[in-house]
């Protein structure tokens, strides 16, 4: 039997001037009742309990602005924003709201920070939100050129540490561990870098995790208890060949133990990983893999950087014990990430050529999420994009006034296509594999975009685009109900929604979501400032 799936829009406004720096209640707005949809758009009903209706909105001028929001889990939501309000020697003010469960606004805070910083990365604590910034690597000549921010939501407490990245590195990922940060450096080209940041005042350790070669650091878990580093890193050793590892570290940069993560035949190479610890001894290792192909000459080869399929690998007391293969031609769903005749087309030309279907490659370009263990089995989730361009034109005029055509490329955005979603067991045994067709999403910022929801044994898979949040629900292989739509209201009947940009929805806490972007609304029956700009954020329950 199907799982009756409901979504519950919050719409109670706020409207507040921010730039300024103070909070300007403009108008407040009160619906009489909380809008319930039914996937299946049959009835409407009114929730029990403490359920209120929620939706905020800030005005914008543009959706250049830099309001960002994070989740705190029940705590509530933390919204900022830089301003253009400077401070003294070379600062900029950046404002900071909190908001509890029920979108009321708790405290308003400002912090001059370096001009110039923008924000990176975000680590969460039981009582701390930690905020890091970094100088663009064109800017030089500062002594520093990143900042730590600490934000105590309980007093609205700001505390600031100042530092300086060694050469172009780039903070990828970022994590606090009691009172050190732990920031993952990448940098073209050169050996990764981890840095330890003691925010008590002790001195930063910064340490390579190869030598005299280049690499990436893909991901990493930390042992708080034994105070160490898991770390799974991608070494360039030629141009055409990589290697990756499982290493361990202690927070000092000492290396405990490296582990290749072999994948047993050359043809293969691992593209991007991610690590689940069950215990300090065991890692289980999910990711994607491609599929070297012959140039021409004696052992010489051409890395597709496309994507071929998953793998999944297993390390217990530093030694790979396992590791297998599952090329996305061969899982159940591939019907929904390619179009049935040319799977016929290929499965034909596999036939022709005596080779297998997973000797062939979908080369697809997956961003991958964080492995999720549910029960006894790991799952991963991952997202297909394509990068896309468009071609203008213009004519010139040469020396002697003869014209000339030149021609340019613009990048477009990324189009987001599919959700791959597949759980294995402990073994690295595939379970069940599942998808999401992804529709009208285009964005520039190459981020998640897709949410799994698990409860009662099914998946709900979500995403937000055009003022709509599509949503299918999944058990295993079997689709339990379809992908549908359901538009996000309003706060006006005569509202509509003209244009929105840099939407996304995240997980809040328990069942409920927080969707939040810009949003250009125009309604006809208001006499003057019929079309507005506006920073939204709103509360949203799936039942």
């Amino acid at each position: 039997m199907s799982k009756t799936r409901n979504i519950f829009f919050f719409t109670f406004v706020y409207m507040k001037d921010l730039f300024k720096g103070r909070a300007i209640l403009l108008f407040l707005l009160l619906f009489s009742c909380i809008t319930v949809i039914h996937v299946s758009i049959q009835a409407q009903n009114l929730p029990s309990g403490n359920d209120k209706p929620l939706r905020i909105e800030i005005n914008a001028r543009s959706d250049n602005e830099t309001y960002r929001i994070i989740s705190c889990g029940k705590p509530g939501v933390l919204l900022f924003f830089r301003s253009v309000e400077l401070g003294e020697e070379n600062k900029v003010k950046w404002y900071f709201s909190f908001y509890n469960m029920d979108l009321q606004q708790v405290w308003t805070k400002s912090a001059a920070l370096l001009n110039k910083l923008e924000y990176k990365n975000y680590s969460i604590t039981h009582d701390t939100i930690v905020l890091l910034f970094q100088l663009p690597p064109k800017e030089k000549g500062y002594e520093v050129n990143y900042s730590i921010l600490r934000i105590l939501p309980g007093n609205n407490g700001f505390i600031e540490n100042t530092g300086r990245f060694p050469g172009n590195s780039t903070p990828d990922q970022f994590e606090l561990v009691k009172q050190t940060a732990c920031i993952i450096l990448n940098e073209k080209d050169q050996p990764a870098r981890i840095m330890m940041a003691d925010l008590a005042g002790g001195i930063p350790i910064t340490f390579q995790v190869s030598e005299n070669v280049p690499s990436t650091i893909l991901d990493f878990a930390i042992d708080s208890d034994n105070l160490q580093l898991t770390v799974g890193i991608r070494k360039q050793m030629t141009k055409n060949d990589n290697e990756c590892y499982l290493s361990k570290y202690d927070f000092s940069g000492k290396l405990i133990s490296e582990v290749l993560i072999s994948t047993i035949n050359d043809d293969r190479s691992i593209h991007d990983l991610k690590l689940f610890c069950s215990s300090p001894e065991e890692t289980m290792i999910i990711g994607t893999y491609g599929i070297n192909q012959e140039k021409g000459g004696l052992f010489r080869k051409k890395v597709i950087p496309g994507t071929t399929g998953f793998f999944c690998s297993k390390v217990i007391k530093n030694q790979q014990k396992t590791i297998t293969f599952f090329n996305f031609l061969d899982l159940k769903n591939v019907n929904s990430l390619m179009d049935e005749k040319e799977i016929i087309a290929l499965r034909k030309k596999a036939i022709r050529k005596s080779k297998d279907l997973s000797d062939f490659s979908l080369d697809l370009n997956l961003l991958l999420h964080a492995i999720v263990l549910q029960g006894d089995q790991f799952v991963i989730f991952s997202e297909a994009y394509n990068p896309e361009y468009h071609s203008e034109n213009f004519t010139d005029f040469d020396f002697y006034g003869r014209p000339f055509t030149s021609s340019y490329t613009i990048f477009d955005g990324y189009r987001y296509t599919n959700a791959i979603i597949a759980s294995f067991d402990k073994e690295c045994n595939l379970k069940w594999d599942n998808n999401l067709d992804i529709r009208n999403l285009r964005t520039y910022d190459l981020l998640p975009r897709v949410n799994a929801y698990f409860s009662h044994g099914q998946v709900v898979l979500t995403y937000l685009s055009e003022g709509k949040i599509a949503s299918k629900i999944i058990t295993g292989n079997e689709v339990v109900e379809k992908l549908d739509f359901t538009p996000i209201d309003l706060i006006f009947p005569e509202d509509k929604l003209i244009n929105e940009t840099r939407s996304k929805m995240f997980m809040w806490y328990n069942n409920y979501f927080l969707c939040y972007g810009y949003d250009e609304i125009k309604n006809v029956a208001l006499a003057e400032n019929n079309k507005r700009l506006v920073f939204y954020f709103s509360k949203i329950k799936f039942e």
